[in-house]
């Protein structure tokens, strides 16, 4: 069952590799990791086996004593939210983000919100022994319902005491099926938005699109914001922790720009400060906001250790380049539904039009290539393409992986926590470069894989 604790969460095929029995034993390992004490909240997303997979969870939870207050179905950020705002000792969302229906799983939150890192490994190591706290059938936890739009109307309030719209906008939002669509339409109305949504009805088994927000699943969103006179469009996964947008043409926009456009307003708001980017994004990140009083740190990938590196370096922004943004003046985590309102208050504001403000910032040519590699070796290997690379004379930065920068782009490889891969990502100044990169980066894979055959 190892397989199925990530670095981020828990998550597998439901009635395959998690069944009811195992959601309720991953319950108990939580609630023993909490020593069988204090308040946990709980939230799930739309998908079909969301509401089994709680309450088996909820009642391997409160077998161990921990009270459970039920918050029902909303987006994680919002879940997040009420964590800490209602001061609870942790919270767990149930959900396997931007994963096909069948996937199914569950994310642990720290007190305020933010996701677990090392703790992850201690409960799957508590569920591996199988040794959990079992109190007495009085002392088991209680099991409170709250008010799901309780906790919606208060996230929004605190989104609009700070967040409104100078002119109207019209705005398109592709739910994708998703959590979304419980607060986000609601939420840029009463900010003073016209709001168009696609996909709206939340549906567990995603029937509009795929719930991962791409420029393929966002085909239908491209060409409905120009067709309807939008200012941009947003797509959001299941559980709505990342968001992909469209400009006024109908184009998907790297979603480095997008955090670029907040972050610099951001700074200009603060006068400067740190943003956090992790490794994979782009080097447009330093070439401009650098320009306009940034400093730019770079992280491992995953949003739960951008939301540590926030906390250390007292960040004013962060973004990854899987469309994660993270505004700390708000919270510690992240929140694609706070960045969608925030870029609606810009583009009000400024009266400029996206596709302008995103054509103002470089692009440069990228990619990314899966490398397969056996589960057992992938780690050697990339110890063996970090000596590489240093005879080579590059200086790797191990962050994350490798990253190489060279005179024309850089190179980044990432062995998968997941999967038997390893991941490439590469961005150079031109086409040319890109392919020499790419081809450089093929054959020192290959060269190293080779050794451990």
């Amino acid at each position: 069952m190892e397989h199925i604790f990530r670095a981020y969460d828990v998550r597998g095929i439901m009635n395959r590799e998690i069944t009811a029995d195992i959601a309720a034993k991953i319950g108990r390992a939580f609630g023993t990791y909490l020593r069988g004490a204090g308040r946990v909240v709980i939230g799930r997303d739309p998908r079909v086996t969301s509401l089994m997979f709680e309450q088996a969870f909820v009642a391997g939870l409160c077998s161990t004593g921990v009270e459970v207050h039920l918050a029902g179905m909303l987006p994680i950020p919002v879940l997040n939210f009420a964590v800490g705002r209602y001061g609870y000792d942790a919270g767990a969302y149930v959900t396997a983000s931007h994963n096909p229906p069948e996937y199914n799983g569950v994310r642990f939150r720290r007190g305020d919100g933010t996701g677990y890192t090392r703790e992850n490994q201690e409960v799957k190591e508590i569920f591996l022994r199988g040794e959990f706290e079992t109190p007495e059938w009085s002392g088991v936890g209680r099991c409170v319902e709250l008010s799901t739009e309780s906790v919606l109307a208060d996230y929004q309030r605190y989104l609009l005491d700070r967040l409104s719209l100078e002119r109207k906008l019209r705005v398109v939002l592709d739910i994708g099926n998703g959590a979304a669509g419980v607060v986000a339409p609601e939420l840029f109305r009463r900010a003073g938005a016209e709001v168009k949504t696609l996909n709206a009805q939340a549906d567990g088994t995603f029937p509009g699109r795929k719930s991962e927000p791409t420029p393929e699943s966002l085909a239908d969103l491209a060409k409905a914001v120009p067709a309807m006179g939008g200012a941009f469009g947003a797509g959001y996964d299941g559980d709505a922790d990342r968001v992909v947008f469209v400009d006024d043409l109908g184009r998907v926009v790297q979603n480095e720009k997008i955090g670029i456009i907040v972050a610099r307003e951001i700074l200009r708001e603060k006068g400067g400060g740190v943003v956090i980017a992790n490794v994979e994004c782009s080097k447009i990140v330093e070439e401009v906001l650098t320009r306009h009083g940034a400093e730019v740190k770079r992280v491992r990938v995953g949003d739960v250790f951008v939301c540590e590196a926030i906390k250390e370096f007292n960040a004013v922004f962060a973004m990854e380049t899987s469309a994660h943004y993270f505004y700390p003046d708000f919270h510690p985590f992240d929140d694609p539904i706070l960045i969608s309102l925030k870029l609606a208050t810009i583009l009000a504001e400024r009266g400029q039009k996206l596709s302008e403000m995103a054509d103002e910032i470089p692009s440069y040519p990228k990619l990314h290539r899966n490398f397969n590699c056996d589960d057992r070796i992938k780690f050697q290997v990339m110890e063996r393409v970090v000596q590489r690379f240093r005879e080579m004379g590059y200086q790797p930065d191990t962050t994350d992986g490798a990253r190489v920068v060279t005179e024309h782009g850089w190179a980044l490889l990432r062995p998968s926590n997941t999967s038997p891969i390893i991941r490439a990502s590469i961005e150079a100044d031109s086409r040319e470069h890109l392919k020499e990169l790419e081809e450089m980066v093929e054959r020192v894979l290959g060269e190293c894989m080779r050794e451990f055959a």
